[in-house]
Formats: structure tokens, sequence, C-alpha cells
């Protein structure tokens, strides 16, 4: 007991706090305090504040690396309580050391519970952060920080009252489903925006590697040597420290299970059981038999055990592939080593990967729901074909020449990706979905080119003091507030679509690079805002048939901003390629698209085309759409689907939907494709389009679908059904070789109110495979007997009839409604 007493005497005793702290007993705070590094209050113990208390916290001097924190700036992280004491009479006050916004990282309330009573906040990135905890907040004041008070994640709790928000950048965000309620509370004044409510979509399903079977326990260790070639297989308990010395090499076969046991002699809260490679460590499971390395605690938690340390092995390389590794503080841990992760899972840890001074290749693993994704720094990184979902931090690299290409980031409670002092090629990946997209800080050479940075909940893409940058080709569209800021920089910005973000598309304090051949629409307030001093050159932009003037904030808008170029712009959009094979988010095209390769839309994802668009496609490109497609245009500026290359059918594939249902299609033109339209298992409206010059025009199978007031010709079928289930009315179906092709069942079939002329083989023609009769009646068969153009069971008995009479007497596009 006397023990456990003396944290809290010592506290209430001295002045001064110097230095930071992992608190392993219940402590207080009382006069005044000072921090000179990060204070973590870990589940299980509570740090009280004595009213009257000042608490001042001093600017981090160095990067920090520890998976515990969450920024790398000094913080109070409350994983356990906080109670804070403050009273109208001696209020506390937590304050950065130099006055300045945004010096320290404020308190974070990270699945612990905070009890706040008059108290100041100020001075930090945010002054209240809340992760999936509680938080009361009673008369408090938070004011001078970047934001005031951020919530986020479903089980996030606060309820402030009396209290007041004001005089910070930004005030109270409620983000990804938290519950914040408040009572005579005042948010007010904030410099950039006062509340933001947002939520990012749903992160995608994460296939999880599972052990083949649950295997008994073949082995258990301590702290032990492992000398020679040593051979794992079976269950391994790991009670210990494990060291594989130099010139030792230890082969983990594929189906093992690796499991530590929990051992905290220093009470931190972080396990110390794990593995030390200095010499070399091959584990390579199959996809049927992943190797498992977890806690082997009856209910396992992040930091339960140490990490895969792979220390000075740079020779041949340590190879992982088909790796679970779960329940670590570091899943895996390298300095000066070279390694390589392939289509391995990392979940649960306090950080997924860890590495320095090392070489490190990662391709096609999953890093999902850890405190932090992968932190680097010092290192040669291939970084590709990889999935990071979920995770608070996403990735963060930092002096590292870095290859990027083909990964998805989604779903980071902060950063998707951050580079700083990195010399990197980063390509083709998309970074969607979480609260900042893409940040590059302090870079002098890069090319970041033909990327998506996608719904991100505030900045899809920021550039900050960086020099000789190329940022071309990229999608950078329905971020919440800023598509691209740009800060202290100088780079080319060329040829990316730039759209639908929230608030701006470019936001500008400083740049002295050139923004040309883009293509801004449909951004909140302006395509560019320019809030610094200095001219701006952004010539010979396509500014989505908005007068420039309007789109664009500068010198007009204010004397004393600096004054936005905006010479020779374009009448018309530029030509953008989509940049990756598949389209896993909701996205919106505009303007001319190219479509270069096969593209899926994948389930739960919807593509919307605004009206005016053109899609062009590749040679062999097609589209499949197994989420939503809506391509909705208007009589007056429809939507277009044609050729990238040669004009003549089969020019390009299809676009097909599969269990697409929820798709609309109107006003749209199909052109020079194989099929315009394939859909299947498809609840699908077709209306107001035409499709020309295609081998086939539309073909379906099931349904329901409606096909109404279209055009189909100069194709080789207009339309073909099979199996299918469908209304079709109101259409011009003629100059074709055949106007519709009923395979199959045309018994779902209503085929009424059409015109059919000039058909060259038939208006209607029935497969040998059908044997139902098919309903035709009602529609005008260009003036000739119906008979002669359908082929059916009458020209070859034994298939079904269409069912013709009574006829039109005048076709419905020349006569309105036509007459039986």
């Amino acid at each position: 007991m006397i023990g456990l007493l003396l944290p809290v005497l010592f506290m209430l005793l001295c002045p001064v706090l110097a230095g930071g702290a992992v608190l392993t007993a219940d402590t207080a705070w009382q006069g005044t305090v000072r921090l000179d590094e990060d204070v973590l209050v870990p589940a299980g113990v509570t740090l009280t504040v004595k009213a009257g208390t000042t608490v001042t916290v001093a600017a981090a001097e160095s990067t920090k690396t520890d998976p515990e924190y969450l920024s790398p700036l000094t913080e109070i992280t409350v994983r356990g309580r906080l109670v804070v004491e403050g009273t109208a009479a001696a209020p506390v006050a937590f304050a950065g050391a130099g006055g300045k916004t945004g010096e320290w990282a404020g308190i974070i309330v990270d699945h612990g519970t905070a009890t706040i009573a008059e108290c100041r906040v100020t001075g930090a990135e945010t002054g209240i952060t809340v992760i999936d905890g509680t938080l009361q907040l009673r008369r408090a004041t938070l004011r001078e920080n970047r934001y005031g008070l951020t919530a986020e994640g479903a089980k996030a709790e606060a309820a402030i009252t009396d209290s007041r928000i004001t005089g910070n950048d930004y005030g109270l965000f409620t983000l990804n489903g938290a519950r914040v309620t408040t009572s005579g509370t005042t948010v007010a004044d904030n410099r950039k925006n006062d509340t933001h409510r947002a939520v990012a979509r749903q992160t995608w399903q994460v296939k999880d590697l599972r052990p083949a079977a649950e295997l008994p326990v073949a082995r258990r260790y301590g702290d032990e040597v492992l000398r020679g070639e040593t051979v794992w297989e079976g269950r391994v308990v790991v009670g210990g420290l494990i060291r594989v010395p130099e010139g030792s090499r230890l082969v983990i076969m594929p189906g093992t299970i690796v499991e530590f046991t929990r051992k905290d002699t220093n009470g931190d809260g972080i396990g110390e059981n794990g593995l030390l490679v200095q010499g070399r460590l091959l584990a390579k499971g199959t996809a049927a038999q992943p190797i498992v390395f977890r806690s082997a605690e009856p209910h396992r938690a992040a930091g339960d055990w140490d990490a895969i340390n792979v220390m000075n092995s740079a020779g041949a390389q340590n190879l992982f592939e088909y790796c679970r590794v779960e329940d670590a503080y570091r899943g895996f841990h390298f300095h000066f080593s070279n390694v390589a992760i392939h289509h391995s899972q990392l979940s649960n840890n306090y950080r997924g990967v860890q590495f320095q001074e090392s070489v490190v290749d990662l391709t096609g693993n999953t890093i999902s729901n850890n405190r932090s994704g992968i932190q680097g720094r010092d290192s040669v990184v291939l970084f590709a074909d990889n999935l990071l979902a979920g995770n608070y931090l996403g990735a963060n690299f930092f002096r590292t020449q870095l290859a990027m290409h083909g990964n998805r980031i989604t779903g980071s409670g902060r950063e998707g990706v951050r580079l700083r002092e990195c010399t990197a090629t980063v390509r083709e990946n998309l970074v969607d979905g979480n609260r900042y997209g893409l940040l590059v800080a302090d870079t002098y050479f890069g090319e970041l080119d033909r990327n998506c940075l996608l719904n991100n909940l505030e900045t899809g893409f920021s550039i900050r003091n960086c020099d000789n940058l190329e940022v071309a080709g990229n999608v950078i569209a329905g971020n919440g507030f800023n598509g691209l800021n740009l800060q202290d920089a100088r780079a080319v910005v060329a040829g990316n679509l730039i759209a639908d973000n929230g608030e701006r598309g470019i936001g500008v304090l400083t740049f002295a690079g050139t923004i040309t051949g883009n293509d801004f629409a449909g951004n909140g307030r302006y395509a560019i805002d320019l809030d610094g001093k200095k001219d701006l050159a952004a010539p010979g932009n396509w500014w989505g048939g908005d007068d420039p003037e309007r789109v664009i904030f500068d010198r007009r808008d204010d004397p004393a901003k600096g004054r936005v170029n905006y010479d020779e712009a374009s009448s018309v959009p530029f030509p953008v390629a989509w940049p990756l094979a598949t389209l896993p988010t909701d996205v919106v095209w505009r303007g001319i698209v190219t479509v270069e390769q096969p593209l899926t839309v994948l389930p739960g994802a919807t593509l919307r085309i605004e009206p005016g668009t053109t899609v062009r496609f590749a040679p062999a490109a097609g589209l499949a759409v197994r989420g939503k497609l809506l391509a909705t245009g208007t009589a007056v500026a429809k939507i277009v689907f044609t050729s990238a290359a040669v004009r003549e059918p089969s020019a390009w594939d299809e676009i097909l939907l599969e269990y697409a249902t929820g798709s609309e299609i109107a006003h749209c033109v199909f052109e020079y494709a194989t099929w315009g339209i394939h859909s299947h298992f498809t609840n699908l409206l077709v209306a107001d389009s035409r499709f020309s010059h295609n081998y086939g025009g539309m073909r379906f199978r099931s349904g329901p679908v409606r096909i109404e007031r279209s055009t189909f010709t100069g194709n080789t079928i207009g339309i073909r059904a099979y199996l299918g289930n469908a209304v079709i009315t109101g259409n011009s179906i003629t100059g074709n070789e055949t106007g519709i092709f009923v395979r199959e069942k045309g018994g779902g079939l209503t085929i009424t109110g059409n015109d059919f002329a000039a058909n060259s083989g038939h208006n209607i023609r029935v497969g040998d495979f059908n044997n139902e009769d098919v309903d035709a009646r009602q529609n005008w068969w260009g003036g000739a007997d119906p008979a002669a153009t359908i082929f059916d069971g009458r020209t070859e008995p034994g298939i079904g009839i269409v069912r013709y009479e009574p006829v039109l007497t005048r076709p419905v596009g020349a006569g309105g409604e036509g007459k039986p």
C-alpha cells in the first residue's frame, strides 16, 4: 500500500514533472506541472488533476516512434481514467509552453474515460480528442487550438455542459458515429469551421488468414538462444525472449501456431516476450496453412507480447509469407536488416510494422485494425498491392526511398499516408475514407501520379515545404473540405481531375509552381482558394463550365491576397484516365474519362456519372458493375460511352451490370461497343438513350428490366433477351440487322408501343431454343406485313410464336401513341 501511495505523494509535493511517464499507479498532480515528454495513463490507472493546477506542455524535440502514442507531438494519452477537479475559484489550465497554436497534441482519451471540470485547454493540435472513449466536460474553455474537440468512433461519447469552444481554427468535430451532446455550450467564432460531422464509408471486409487447425502444444520455451538451424512446426508457446544469433537460422513450417505468454515486469502495460533474430528467419506459410503469431492469453489484447524483431540481419533476405501476426506491441520490428513480408495479415497490434535502416519489401499484405499500421524511416522500401484498413494511423514513411504502388489505404482515424523527407514514386494507389488522405512534407523530389484520393473526411492531398514534385493524372474527388492543399511548395500540378470536394478543389497558402491542364468541377465553394499574398499561375485549366472568376478566390475578392492567373482557360475538359483496375468506393465522374483497362465497380460502391460526361474505352476495355451505376444525363447533356480509338463496332467491350440493382441509365449514348449494356440479374431501367454502331445494343438475362423511349439503330443486334423478364416499350428499333433476338424463354417479355422498321434481317428473331410465345402486340412494323419481318414458329416449327396482333397503324415516334 505504501508503494502505491508514493507516486501520489510525489506529484502532490513536487512542483515540476520533468520528462514523460507511463503512470503505473494512481497519480495526482497539483500546483505547477511541466511536461517535457508524453504522459500515458494506462488502463486501470487514474490521473487526478487537483483544483488550481497549471500544466505546461513543452513542444516535442524529436519525432516519436513509440507505438503506444498517437501523435508526434507531446501528448497526454488516457487509456485509464482522467479526473480534472477544477473549480470556479481555482480552475485548471493545460497550455503549450510557447504560447503557439498546435505546439502540443492535447488530451487524448483513447478508449478511456475523462471527467473534466472548470478547465482551460489552449495551444494544442486538438484540445481534447475522444477515440472510442467517454468524456464528461463541464464549464470548460477550449481556445486557441487548431481543433477544439474531436470525438471519433462509434463507441465515443462526449457530454459537454456549460462550456465554450471558441477561437480555435476548427471547433467541434464529430466523426464516424461518435455521440456528442451539448447543453448550455457555445461553439462559435472558430476561424474556419465551428462544427463538422462526417462518417467515412465502411472499410473493406478483410479476409482473415486463420489457422488451418487448433493444434496441441508441441514445444514450450522460456528465455532461450536457438543456435544452428531450428525448425518449428505444430504449436509453439514462448514464455520469454527467443534469440536467433548471427549465423543461425529459424525455419517455421506452414500451419505452425506460435503463441507468446504475457510478461510485464515494469507494469507499463506492454508485454515483453518475443523473438529477436540476428541470424535469419524463414516463415513461409501458404494460403491454406498460414503461420500464426499471437498471444497465448485466454483474453487476447494488443500489446500482450513484444515483437518479431529482426536486427542486423542485412545479408540473405528474411522471409515472411502467408503469416498472421496479432496481439503484439509491434508485429514486425526491423533494424539494419533485409526483410520481405508477402501476403500476410497484421491485426490488433499497437503497430503492425516498424523499421529503420533496412531494405523492406511489403507486397500483398493486409494491415488492419491496429493503432498504427506502418512506421518506417531511413530505408529502401517497396510497398505494393497492400490493403491498410481501419488503422488509427495508416502509413508513416520518413527519409525513405519509396516505391509505392497499387495499395488501398482506407478508414484511418488520422492520416492514410504521411511522407516526410522521402524520395518517392507514388502511383496508382487508392487513398479513400481516411480523416486525412496523403500528406507529403519536407520532400524535394517525387512523382505522385495516377492515384485516387477520394472521400477523405477533411483533406485528400496535402503538400507542405516541398520542391520538384510532379503531381499528375490523379483523381482528387469527394473529400470533405479540400481536395489539395499547397503550402510552401513548388510542383507541377497537371492533368488531374479535381472535383466534388466539399469546400475547395485546391487551397493555396504559398505555391511557386504551375497548375495547368486540370479539370475542376463541382467543388463546393471554390475551385482554387488563394489564401496567400503571392500570385499564382493557373493557366490552361478547365473550370467545369463555370466562369473562372466565380470559382476562384483571390485578390478580386480580398485585396490582401495574391492574384490567380487563369489565362487560356479551356472551353472543354481534358481527358483524364481512370488510374485503377477497380473502383471500390463511391466516386463521381465528370468531363472526359478514359478507361484504359477492364474496370470493375466492386460491390458496395457507386459510380455516378454527371450529365455531359464522355467515357472513352480503349480496345478490349469495358466496365463491369457489381455495385451500382448511376448514369443519368439530360436531354441537352447526354452521357456518352464511346471508343477511345477506332470508330467501328466492337472497338471496346461492354458495360456489364451483374447484381447491380439500383442502377439507373437515362439520356445516354452507347456506340462502337461489342455490347452497349449487358445486364445480369439486375432490376434495371434504361430510358431515353441511344444505342448505335455496336455489335449489339443491349442484352440481358433475368431482370426485371424496363427499356423505354430509346433508339437502337445501326447495330448487328438491337436487343437480345435470354431467360428475360422485361418490358420493352416506346422505343425506335430501326436499321439494325436484327431488331430483337429472343434467345430463350421469351414468355417473360412484353414488347409493346415500339417502332420496328428497316431491320435488314428480322424485326424480331426467335432463337432455336425458345419454346415460349412472345407478347409483341401493338407495335408499328414499318408498314410491312409483320409476319414477313419476324422469324418464329411460323418459319421454323417447334419454336415460339411472336403474337403481334393488334398492330399500330402509324409510328409511335412520329405520331404519338399510334393506333391499333
